[in-house]
């Protein structure tokens, strides 16, 4: 079952194969026999290699193709993670360096390889290990990841409304992380015990120690950062923890050190209650300070990482597309990048840039609404109403834009989120609508309620201090 998945995890996420190599090393250490060894490794490999090549039988099956254009290699994800402008996380210049229309995965490959080699001859090996530093600072310094899952949205029938971790997402985060860093300690006292001591280890606690430490590596040391590349690291980082819990005399510690503490423990529960005040006073300005924030109504498809990259649209060819705005002071942007080609060859030489033709009514106001050459509306111009957005190919030749996605097969008429062209349910626009507004970080509640929260457990414990020989059993054997 573990091999099986594993082999799925590996179709999805190639880089997953940590975890497997990971299980590879634990099995040969601390298999029983080699019978044993031979015959788990033997269903690790032979599963991942029948699901692999099973895959691609399907996709075959399923008519899937394999398009170019669209291809990125490996290279570029390794060059992202060497900026040493960053602390080595996706930046939107340099994750697009290389992926203009018309490249191959050949080419781009070896254009990626010429910039890693430049970025490593500029460092010493004090920077490199300074940037690396950095990069798993970037991963592992908070326990909830905020750089991919704020700006969340939930959807209804022509609405989006804004997702649990958009609205609670920076209390979330602050709240979670002293839990985060004691997690993360107490992992580290078990395992630097163990080793001290030479204490044989678990075979299943050194699969989590191998996995977490495969996941650190692979994407510290190659790969580029996000904070929500550790969230692979979690479950086994918890699951050390709670041997940790078992193997810790956690009744006898607090005995022993509520000796010590029994005397002063109101002196440090003053001492400790001055430090949250002084917590709660010096960051209350994000309770205060407005940022600004757009509050998505529509948002079709992110354009590099769906569909086809480059829709050919015929001379004067228009196309329509309808959809509901319901609220007032919208934005629209309609990515307009398009351009015409002198062969069929799409070489990157002969393209030039024309941009479609862009006209916006609203229906139910009998409002046009301008839009500018790049497919931006003026700031808080659409109102709330049915609108049709039209595009035009104004020139007497085909034309290729990517503001609009080919999604080919794939039938997205069950959801209401996504509106397609008018008598083509392949072609989606990629468009967008939101609303801007200002607003604090964290609502002037939430953060009341964290620091009230962290009191009542400072006063839990202090009470645990002063009560412990009632609360807690002196002698072990009786628990």
């Amino acid at each position: 079952m573990a091999a099986l998945d594993l082999a799925f995890t590996f179709i999805l996420r190639q880089n997953s194969v940590v975890i497997i190599i990971a299980l590879l090393i634990t099995i040969v250490l601390m298999g029983q026999t080699l019978r044993q060894k031979f015959v788990q490794i033997s269903i690790l490999i032979a599963t991942v290699i029948v699901v692999y090549f099973g895959s691609s039988v399907i996709q075959t099956a399923q008519r899937y193709e394999r398009n170019n254009q669209v291809v990125t290699p490996a290279t570029r994800y390794i060059n992202m993670g060497l900026n040493p402008n960053t602390s080595g996380q996706i930046d939107g210049n340099d994750a697009w360096l290389y992926e203009q229309p018309g490249r191959t995965p050949k080419e781009k490959n070896r254009l990626y390889l010429s910039s890693i080699k430049r970025r490593l001859l500029n460092y010493s090996v004090g920077s490199l290990s300074e940037h690396f530093l950095k990069k798993a600072t970037y991963m592992y310094g908070t326990g909830l990841t905020i750089q991919d899952f704020f700006y969340w949205y939930a959807g209804n029938k022509n609405n989006l409304e804004e997702s649990i971790l958009d609205r609670f997402g920076v209390t979330l985060v602050n709240g979670f992380q002293f839990f985060y860093i004691l997690l993360s300690v107490m992992t580290f006292v078990f395992l630097w015990r163990h080793l001290k001591n030479k204490r044989s280890i678990p075979p299943v606690v050194l699969f989590s120690v191998l996995g977490v430490l495969g996941v650190c590596a692979f994407q510290v040391g190659l790969w580029e950062v996000r904070d929500r590349y550790s969230l692979l690291a979690v479950p086994f980082t918890v699951f050390i923890f709670s041997y940790a819990l078992a193997e810790l005399d956690i009744v006898g510690w607090i005995s022993r050190f509520g000796s010590v503490l029994k005397q002063d423990v109101i002196r440090y529960f003053i001492i400790s209650t001055g430090l949250l005040v002084f917590g709660y006073l010096s960051n209350y300005s994000l309770t205060t300070q407005l940022v600004e924030k757009n509050n998505v109504s529509i948002h079709q498809p992110y354009v590099a990482y769906a569909g086809q990259s480059d829709v050919k649209i015929k001379a004067h060819d228009k196309l329509k597309i309808t959809f509901d705005v319901e609220t007032t002071g919208n934005t629209g942007i309609f990515y307009n990048s398009a351009y015409s080609i002198s062969s069929d060859s799409k070489s990157q030489q002969v393209k030039k840039y024309l941009p479609l033709q862009i006209s916006l009514m609203n229906t139910t106001l009998h409002k046009s609404i301008e839009v500018d050459s790049n497919g931006n509306t003026k700031a808080n111009t659409m109102q709330k109403g049915k609108y049709v957005l039209t595009l035009t190919n104004p020139t007497n030749q085909a034309i290729y834009t990517q503001g609009i996605i080919d999604i080919g097969k794939a039938d997205f008429s069950f959801n209401s989120l996504y509106r397609s062209i008018s008598g083509h349910p392949e072609l989606m626009p990629v468009m967008t609508v939101a609303r801007s507004s200002q607003n604090t970080l964290v609502s002037k509640k939430q953060y009341n309620a964290m620091f009230t929260l962290l009191f009542v457990i400072l006063c839990i414990i202090t009470y645990m201090f002063r009560k412990k020989d009632k609360i807690l059993p002196l002698n072990k054997s009786k628990i």
